[in-house]
């Protein structure tokens, strides 16, 4: 495959991308993550040039140095015809099967591809997120603060303090390798926590490496009252401004998420998008 590093073929292909949302918003948003610095240190592929029919990011080999470590080394694919995703994965060596990884956002016409090339390589394959639907958010000028959030409240981007409770609160928490993976996301992405006005800490949520808005939570003695909507408006400006894409994944059943996703002016999209996490089986002998 080709590696992709002009500004000049990066904003192209960004501009191709776009036309293909909402199924290619994983790799646009890492994309526009490259764009804008590299914080995750990640590059990406194309089959072809410019008539690219697949496009994987990846990050750069030499940032993944535990071949354990799904988190460290995660992997967004576009392709658009799954046959054409097949045959990448079949012919080029751009992922690297020895290792653990994590393929983010994939649309659900591509599942049954990923579990045939899991199976033909000798990897188990799991669902590292509940199957979820994508909300995006397309218009910066629609964002309006709606008055509840009090003056005496506190908004902050220092959110490094956190990293132990959200590594505690989510379901695929609890391990240093995934206590790392948060600091690099509040190190290298936009975050934001939320205080009242005696200090004590109401909410926060985090952005990831593929521009996605995760691990958002408030405390339940603050919940409804308009936290969220705070901590999503002040993410969703910053992301716009830096030209990032805003939008998130939620799980069919959270039906209080997706309402709220659409009151914000997201977009909800019918098609199932899956987060998985594939890791080459011990060897019996």
């Amino acid at each position: 495959m080709i590696l992709l590093e002009s500004v000049k073929k990066l904003s192209a292909l960004a501009h191709l991308l776009h036309k293909e949302l909402p199924y290619s918003i994983s790799v646009y948003g890492g994309l526009q993550h490259i764009r804008n610095n590299n914080p995750f240190n990640m590059e990406v592929h194309v089959d072809s040039w410019p008539d690219y029919r697949t496009v994987v990011l990846r990050r750069q080999r030499q940032f993944v140095t535990d071949d354990s470590d799904a988190f460290s080394n995660p992997y967004a694919i576009f392709a658009k015809d799954p046959a054409e995703l097949k045959r990448m994965l079949q012919e080029f060596k751009v992922i690297d099967w020895k290792q653990s990884l994590l393929v983010n956002g994939v649309p659900g016409s591509s599942f049954d591809i990923l579990q045939e090339v899991a199976d033909a390589k000798n990897l188990t394959l799991e669902h590292f997120m509940i199957p979820s639907k994508v909300f995006i958010h397309h218009n910066p000028e629609s964002i309006r603060d709606d008055g509840r959030f009090h003056k005496s409240s506190k908004l902050s981007s220092d959110t490094m303090f956190l990293a132990e409770l959200i590594n505690k609160h989510i379901s695929y928490g609890g391990s240093e390798q995934s206590l790392n993976y948060i600091k690099k996301c509040i190190e290298r992405f936009p975050s934001v926590c939320m205080s009242d006005d005696e200090g004590r800490l109401m909410g926060w949520s985090l952005t990831d490496e593929l521009s996605a808005f995760r691990m958002g939570y408030i405390l339940p003695e603050f919940r409804n009252k308009g936290c969220m909507r705070t901590i999503v408006t002040f993410l969703a400006k910053e992301m716009h401004r830096w030209g990032l894409p805003v939008y998130n994944f939620i799980a069919e059943e959270n039906t209080i998420s997706a309402l709220f996703s659409k009151s914000f002016g997201m977009t909800e999209y019918p098609d199932i998008y899956y987060y998985l996490r594939m890791t080459p089986k011990k060897s019996s002998l």
